[in-house]
């Protein structure tokens, strides 16, 4: 049963014994609460004294939260010692707790004398402590309970008297104002401390800020930017695109067992993917637990890198021998916005001097520079005028449902590159076209124009799916800064000149042209294919379905007269040839080994074949 309780009576200099042993007791208190560093520390040491005074050997203290809920702070047993990290796992007050409530509502301290038989307790907790009577404390400061101390005999009966009670109460009163201001020195403490760690939070990401921008200004290109970050951040960095793909990397010596790679089944998994939607330039970065929803055995910030309002990739710090926290998203958040920059940096520069180069090729095809500024304006691109070179003019499809021409370029010449193994080429987009600027000679991949006719139709092929390529044309070679307006010429005359015959994909160096170059020259080309037509057409007309005559006369010409080659280039007998060549004289009057007819035959059937000719007839 609950024992009544006498009105508390205020400690006077003259008080009772009793009274002068609280104020005693608080002398240590009053030291304890200049000196101490840990608020844990002074509540123990005011339950201590509380036992002291009352004869029992046990105590816990409990301090009221922000929330208004009672958690435990600090306890004492004289058996066991200090009982604090027991305490602080409980609160007072929850439901079932009838007698911390009644003591925190009526701000007056509580005896219960039989806790076993009385249905306030917190059942299971009084049995877990072995309570057997128990006085519960309020800590009041003006007017409000700021703190409960309960105090006991562990598994004893205990006699409280009205004395005991009355000296509780002001016990507690003398204690809530030292914890009061205990209270308030370690939130200024914390605040302190917090403002201080903010403080440091700050330096060290300004010094991050200033070191990664400072190697920027210094030249330091994206990876070296990343190598930056890992440094700062002790952890492995990756670069990522957009399908999570590891553009570049790096990791501290000790930690570098392999890049920081994301699997195809993780990259798929539609939490992950969740999770790297919701970011954005409000959202810039996001911790990635590991689970396995997400495919991660290690926890990573992730940050978006967000350049020219589009999204351009992934930065990723990895956990890796320590654990990551606040600070490494910061550091990642700044690496990613840093990046940012540079990535549109090196964007910026990549197109200023693609625009420049182009520049320089259109001044090169056009002469509309003199010939010492040319050559000296190509250094810097890595063109020799010196060196010889040849033009390649790819005729490509433009407009409604096609690349725009520069994306055909790009596709162009990256794969050239890679048959070459050289460098791109120097390249630039006409209407219609794509010219490349090859070099020849050693370290170059070719050295003559047909190696380039051969390589430059394997692009075209390669790049169809994307790209509709119509033809191209290889200039002869060039040797000197005016060689090139007058090889632009004749490649824009011939392309021209197979567009209108509706040429087919085929790529043709103009030395193979031979004669019909004249003929492009002249501007007769209609007459031309007349002539052609003229020559040819009888002896196709009196050809077989299986077109041997023709076939021959143009093995014939293609062996230069030689009747023992094109016999094995046809795979048949020599004789066959010669008979079929005396068919040929009997049809047109003229003789297929003589030069008139060689050099006329040889110009006709280029003409027909530019002109589709024998494409219609098949």
């Amino acid at each position: 049963m609950a024992t009544p309780l006498a009105p508390a009576r205020p400690a006077v200099a003259g008080g009772t014994p009793r009274e002068r042993e609280v104020i005693a007791a608080f002398s240590e208190v009053t030291t304890e609460a200049i000196t101490a560093t840990r608020l844990e520390d002074l509540l123990a040491l005011v339950g201590q004294k509380l036992c002291d005074l009352l004869g029992v050997s046990r105590c816990s203290v409990y301090l009221r939260q922000d929330d208004g809920r009672f958690r435990g702070g600090a306890g004492w047993c004289g058996e066991a010692g200090n009982i604090s990290a027991a305490v602080q796992a409980q609160e007072a007050g929850i439901p079932g707790d009838a007698f911390s409530r009644e003591v925190i509502r009526s701000a007056a301290p509580v005896l219960i004398s039989d806790v076993p038989n009385d249905p306030r307790p917190h059942r299971r907790t009084m049995e877990h402590w072995g309570v057997r009577a128990m006085l519960g404390v309020p800590l009041v400061f003006d007017g409000e309970v700021i703190g409960l101390v309960f105090v006991d005999n562990v598994a004893q009966e205990h006699t409280y008297t009205d004395d005991d009670v009355s000296l509780a109460e002001l016990f507690g009163r003398l204690a809530a104002l030292f914890i009061r201001q205990a209270l308030q020195a370690s939130r200024l403490a914390a605040q302190a401390e917090e403002l201080d760690r903010q403080k440091r939070t700050l330096e060290y990401l300004a010094d991050v800020h200033a070191r990664l921008t400072g190697a920027v200004l210094e030249g330091a290109d994206i990876r070296a930017v990343v190598g930056l970050l890992s440094d700062l951040a002790g952890a492995p960095v990756a670069l990522l695109d957009e399908d999570l793909a590891v553009l570049t990397w790096t990791a501290p010596a000790p930690l570098r067992s392999g890049p920081p790679v994301l699997g195809d089944r993780a990259r798929e998994r539609p939490v992950l993917r969740a999770a790297l939607a919701e970011l954005s330039a409000a959202r810039p970065s996001t911790v990635l637990e590991p689970s396995s929803a997400l495919g991660l055995g290690r926890r990573h910030v992730v940050c978006r890198l967000i350049v020219e309002g589009r999204p351009s990739g992934y930065l990723t710090v990895v956990e890796a021998g320590r654990a990551l926290g606040d600070l490494d998203t910061k550091l990642a958040e700044r690496g990613a916005t840093v990046l940012a920059l540079q990535v549109l940096s090196e964007r910026r520069q990549i197109e200023a001097e693609g625009q420049a180069r182009d520049d320089f090729l259109s001044d090169l095809l056009h002469s509309h520079r003199d010939v010492a500024h040319l050559a000296r304006r190509g250094v810097p691109f890595g063109i020799d005028l010196t060196e010889p070179h040849v033009l390649v003019r790819i005729a490509v499809d433009g407009g409604e449902g096609h690349l725009h021409a520069s994306v055909a370029r790009r596709l162009v010449v990256a794969d050239l590159a890679a048959r070459l193994g050289t460098d791109e080429a120097p390249a630039t987009t006409l209407p219609g076209a794509v010219v490349v600027l090859v070099r020849l000679g050693d370290g170059a991949g070719v050295s003559h124009p047909d190696e380039v006719r051969a390589h430059i139709a394997a692009v075209a092929d390669a790049v169809l799916p994307r790209v509709h390529v119509r033809g191209g044309v290889v200039s002869a070679v060039c040797r000197e800064p005016e060689d090139f307006p007058r090889a632009h010429r004749e490649l824009r005359e011939v392309e021209e000149l197979a567009r209108s015959f509706g040429w087919s994909r085929r790529v043709v160096t103009l030395d193979e042209l031979g004669l019909f170059r004249v003929v492009v020259a002249s501007g007769r080309v209609r007459e031309a294919v007349r002539f052609a037509d003229e020559l040819v057409r009888p002896v196709r007309e009196h050809d077989g379905a299986d077109g041997a005559l023709l076939a021959t006369w143009r093995a014939f010409l293609a062996a230069e007269a030689r009747v023992q080659r094109a016999a094995a280039d046809l795979g048949v007998h020599e004789n066959t040839v010669r008979y079929r060549l005396g068919r040929i004289r009997e049809i047109t009057g003229k003789d297929p080994a003589s030069l008139d007819t060689l050099l006329a035959a040889r110009a006709a059937f280029q003409i027909l074949e530019l002109a589709g000719w024998f494409r219609d007839a098949g």
